[in-house]
């Protein structure tokens, strides 16, 4: 093996950690403003679509 294959393999090799490394932290930066907005968004409970109203069945 000559040292220009064994460069290259290494260089191809680092490429490769550095993409992985940076896809690993942009996913760390997503999920934590994933999850800073989900706490600031504000508590709201869902009305019930029916519950406390009155229906009439009668038919």
């Amino acid at each position: 093996m000559d040292i220009n294959s064994i460069m290259s393999a290494q260089v191809s090799q680092l490429q490769q950690t550095l993409q992985i490394s940076i896809m690993d932290k942009a996913m760390n930066i997503g999920a934590a403003s994933t999850i800073k907005m989900l706490n600031d968004m504000p508590e709201q409970t869902a009305v019930h679509p029916y519950k406390g109203n009155t229906i009439d069945i009668s038919v």
